[in-house]
């Protein structure tokens, strides 16, 4: 028989008919085992051997014998049949069990303050798991920075990636008493435009040098008076602390200083929503160590923030 069709691959359903044909010699001890008629496999047999252009068996009545050529592609055949299975046992485990390296990115602040504590309870839970946590205040992106998962607050998201709420969390204005002695309190976000003095950040996806803030349905955008900006959000609530001016933070990052009386929260009508985010680029049902991170990240945020989220104002 002339080759033909050489371009175009078998398929892995004839090439795993023509294997058990082969050692089974016989056509219908064949089909009882696949559980399909003769005639099925007869079927398959002849389009992989129109497929790859060879005669594949030495046909009898009772029984079937390899061709050399037959020999020769069920040899190939076994090889690509086993690294299949190798490869579908892989992609088991890794849907299934939590091991191995998941690399997660995430703000400097936000990672200090709530990942770095989760991490270390997680890995003594998954012992078997590896975790690099690649904290940055730069605008990230999964593949560049190759990152499994980032964990990002408020901003957009690029279309390509898929995003997961995992916790409610909104930004408010603050100021330290000494600034709300010496300036006053604004008495709506107008004010700080012109009447007040605000710190600046240019912090990961967040939006700078515009301020969106809401109340009971109402919308305003501001541009705030900044004098200081900084990269940071540590270095601009110590500015801010120092009654350097106004800062607009997440209220998990001010509760403390809220609570002790160091900073004054300010407007406390007004609010940015800024909730927490997983960010990530394939579906957790593929990956064992991502879906793990995130449902355990998830309830530890539940215990940790949610109640913070409510502190009265001063």
């Amino acid at each position: 028989m002339r080759l033909q069709n050489v371009n175009k691959l078998p398929s892995l359903e004839d090439l795993k008919v023509f294997s058990v044909a082969a050692h089974c010699e016989s056509f219908s001890i064949a089909a009882d085992q696949l559980g399909v008629s003769p005639a099925y496999i007869s079927k398959r047999i002849k389009l992989l051997e129109d497929n790859v252009g060879v005669t594949l068996f030495f046909r009898a009545p009772r029984s079937v014998h390899l061709t050399e050529q037959g020999k020769i592609v069920l040899n190939t055949s076994e090889q690509l049949l086993i690294q299949l299975d190798k490869m579908q046992a892989q992609l088991r485990e890794l849907a299934i069990e939590t091991k191995g390296l998941i690399r997660v990115g995430c703000s400097s602040g936000f990672g200090a303050t709530f990942l770095s504590h989760f991490i270390a309870a997680l890995k003594q839970k998954y012992q078997q798991l590896n975790i690099d946590l690649y904290l940055n205040d730069k605008p990230s992106d999964l593949i560049e920075d190759n990152l499994h998962l980032d964990i990002r607050i408020g901003g957009s998201f690029p279309p390509q990636y898929i995003a997961k709420k995992i916790a409610n969390n909104h930004r408010i204005l603050c100021a330290s008493p000494s600034y709300v002695e010496q300036h006053g309190k604004p008495i709506h976000p107008s004010d700080l435009e012109s009447k007040h003095v605000c710190i600046g950040i240019r912090e990961r996806d967040t939006l700078f040098g515009s301020w969106k803030l809401g109340c009971h349905g109402e919308s305003v955008v501001i541009m705030p008076n900044t004098e200081l900006i900084v990269n940071n959000g540590h270095v601009a609530k110590l500015w801010c602390q120092e009654g350097q001016g106004i800062i607009l933070r997440s209220i998990w990052d001010v509760e403390a200083e809220l609570k002790s009386g160091q900073l004054i929260q300010l407007l406390p009508q007004w609010k940015q929503e800024a909730n927490v985010y997983a960010v990530y680029h394939q579906k957790t049902s593929h990956n064992a160590n991502l879906r793990t991170f995130l449902i355990e990240f998830e309830q530890f945020l539940a215990t940790q923030i949610q109640s913070d989220l409510n502190i009265p104002a001063t």
